[in-house]
């Protein structure tokens, strides 16, 4: 490449202009765009080699934002869409950024930059310079990476880096110039910024699409696709819709990409079957790009052979490079175009074929176990499987030098009898050998993810200094009180330490913690704030606090009049939504008479198969139990589900969301915080989502399932 940037790449590309290059936008358009863009962040004092932040969805409007900081010389650090506010400020002053390129493709203005430039905040003179050099080479691109290790951090990708990566995906034939690539992926991620960049230095057609439109990229697969780039969970959905669909298969998809999680021969065989072609894999690291690719057919967590143009080397514990190519087991590291050589921290096989097949992250995903070793990511893999599994997560418990380390598992179960801990054990006994047994089963309500699906570490929470003001916050401060909490948080503790301590459910304090963060009563990115002032509530709200840190002891309520809980939640479901659930009912033609479930759950002598079943307002309180709901319906019977649910409950951006989700914590429904979440429970107990949408009586969520045949 004779490009000295992903702009140059992009713009000087011997392409035709009038092409379709980016989304919607011909390469002209775009190129145009983007130098006005450039132009204009210029005139507003971005410097070269200035760290400026890039926030925004995933659109064409991303890319165009990330060549037109490129072509102002700035440093773009890549922040995630999802970040809350906290965060996004964490990696700000981490990188030294103190403006954030924010792109909005649907404002007036697409792109607006937010915050002071480092000029104007000293109040230096036209012409000054500033005294500190920069800390990077303009054009210097910054990942945030949480990665496998837990430990968050900014990771600066030089402007070769990341054209070499690109290279390697066209040398590799993986991006071709007349490919469609379709990346619905975080484009701030390293997985999905090297497919930007071999796309782009392809010449092939990029279309960023938002990781969870499932519908958007199951169209532009039937329209144009030729390859997608995913991650495993994404890939396991859209094999299942294309699965229930009718309509016309994917004409001019030629290769499916699958990384940034454990790809088994399962999801292969699935989309080979479902579509005609398989899976292929992808690995690499934040600091080195994608490293290692194969080909479908591949045996689970297998990612094949190098990359063109790199080196993959399996070293000994003491650091040194096995010798010869055949047979091996190591830690990987990678030698580069530019000679450098990196240790990835994580461990492999490698047959005689030269195939790698990664175990985990050394002394966090790979455990030694007597004279074994084994991956929890094959654990997890195998485990999903199970019925009634929404989500599971594999831990190591013990010190990391130990011969004999244990194994946890965390998962949501989507319903309590059918993915109960004994039952999962006893899968884990039929699945697995008795070495990879774990120890310790688990449910949870919901576990932490990130964008592309990876759990994220446990947090430490502090006392923040923020006052409860709204009912909702107090009752969530009146908890905590009444669980002796406040002077354990001021030295910061995790939610597994607090349960240890204080004798209570770590499950159930868990999301009361994550609420009180999102409320601003606790915070987990900065020193604690020290003892709150001892307040006094309404007694409708001491009562209410009560009655949640009842729940968090795993004290036995009264069967008596319950207290009266506060806030008030949601409204109840009105005429109007039934009247809609109903036009639902009639143009899908259902067989038979529905089953109406509300909060007493399904009915104990509702045992026969019915054609439709239909739960409004219940799914929270009490809620029905999905693997009985499922147990109900004939096969392809349809399920119609209405209730509210909240967008994330980590960041409740408004009050009738932060009332909501403090009502479900006081009630005790804690399951199914987003209709996303939902959709993995009804998937785990055998039913197929084909649409969520809003309702139109506020704050009500439609989703509808059906029974595979």
């Amino acid at each position: 490449m004779t490009a000295r940037d992903l702009w140059q790449a992009f713009s000087q590309a011997d392409r035709d202009p009038d092409a379709l290059a980016l989304g919607d936008l011909t390469r002209r358009t775009a190129v145009d765009r983007v130098t006005e863009l450039a132009q204009r962040l210029r005139a507003q004092g971005v410097r070269p080699a200035q760290p400026v932040g890039l926030q925004g969805p995933n659109r064409p409007e991303w890319v165009l934002g990330l060549l037109a900081l490129i072509a102002a010389g700035a440093c773009p650090l890549l922040l995630p869409a999802d970040s809350p506010p906290a965060e996004t400020h964490r990696l700000l002053r981490t990188a030294g950024a103190r403006r954030t390129l924010v792109v909005d493709p649907d404002g007036a203005d697409r792109a607006v930059l937010t915050g002071e430039s480092e000029r104007a905040d000293r109040g230096l003179a036209t012409g000054e310079t500033d005294s500190e050099p920069p800390a990077h080479a303009p054009g210097t691109l910054l990942l945030a990476s949480s990665g496998s290790t837990g430990t968050p951090k900014v990771v600066a990708r030089s402007p070769r880096s990341v054209l070499d990566e690109g290279v390697r995906y066209h040398r590799a034939g993986l991006a071709r110039p007349d490919d469609r690539v379709l990346l619905p992926l975080p484009l701030s991620h390293a997985y999905a910024l090297g497919w930007l960049a071999g796309a782009l230095v392809a010449g092939a057609h990029v279309d960023p699409v938002p990781p969870r439109a499932v519908g958007a990229v199951h169209a532009r697969l039937r329209e144009r696709a030729t390859v997608l780039v995913t991650v495993p969970g994404l890939a396991r959905v859209l094999a299942r819709r294309r699965a229930l669909a009718d309509d016309a298969p994917f004409p001019a998809l030629r290769r499916v990409m699958a990384g940034a999680g454990y790809v088994d021969a399962e999801l292969d065989a699935l989309w080979t079957r479902t579509i005609g072609v398989g899976v292929s894999r992808n690995f690499g690291s934040s600091e080195t790009g994608a490293v290692l690719w194969g080909e479908p057919g591949l045996p689970s967590g297998a990612v094949g052979h190098p990359m063109p143009g790199v080196r993959v080397d399996l070293l000994d514990p003491e650091g040194r490079p096995l010798p010869g190519s055949g047979a091996a087991q190591g830690e990987l590291a990678v030698v580069l175009e530019d000679g450098s050589t990196h240790r990835l921290h994580d461990l492999a096989d490698r047959d005689e074929h030269g195939v790698h097949r990664i175990l985990g992250r050394a002394r966090l995903g790979v455990v030694r176990r007597g004279a074994r070793w084994v991956s929890t990511m094959e654990v997890e893999s195998v485990l999903r499987t199970a019925p009634g599994v929404a989500d599971l997560s594999v831990t190591a418990t013990g010190p990391d030098d130990s011969d004999d380390q244990g194994l946890t598992v965390e998962y949501v179960p989507a319903d309590p009898e059918l993915a109960a801990p004994r039952r999962l054990q006893a899968y884990a006994r039929a699945e697995l050998a008795a070495y990879k047994v774990p120890d310790s089963f688990q449910p949870r309500f919901r576990l932490r993810r990130s964008a592309v699906g990876k759990a994220q570490a446990a947090p430490v929470y502090r006392l923040a200094a923020a006052r409860p003001d709204t009912p909702a916050e107090q009752v969530l401060a009146a908890a905590l009180a009444e669980l002796g909490l406040p002077p354990l948080l001021a030295g910061g503790a995790a939610a597994t330490d607090l349960a240890r301590t204080a004798g209570l459910r770590a499950d159930v304090l868990s999301p009361v913690l994550d609420t009180a963060c999102a409320l601003g009563l606790l915070a987990t990115d900065s020193a604690s704030a020290g003892p709150p002032d001892a307040g006094v509530y309404p007694p409708d709200v001491v009562l209410a606090g009560r009655a949640l840190a009842a729940r968090v002891r795993g004290d036995a309520l009264d069967e008596g009049p319950r207290p009266p809980a506060a806030p008030a939640g949601p409204p109840p479901p009105d005429a109007g939504l039934r009247a809609a659930v109903a036009r639902l009912l009639a143009e899908a033609a259902v067989d038979g008479t529905p089953l109406e479930i509300g909060d007493g759950g399904v009915p104990r002598s509702a045992d026969a198969e019915y054609g439709a079943c239909v739960v409004v307002g219940g799914v929270h309180g009490p809620a029905a139990r999905l693997g009985s709901l499922a147990a109900l319906l004939k096969p392809k019977g349809l399920l119609v589900v209405a209730d509210t649910f909240v967008s994330d409950p980590l960041t409740l951006t408004d009050e009738t969301s932060r009332t909501t989700v403090v009502r479900w914590l006081v009630d005790g429904h804690l399951h199914w915080w987003t209709a996303q979440e939902l959709r993995a429970g009804l998937e785990a107990v055998g039913l197929r989502v084909e649409e969520i949408r809003a309702a139109e009586q506020e704050p009500y969520t439609v989703l509808t399932a059906r029974k595979t045949s």
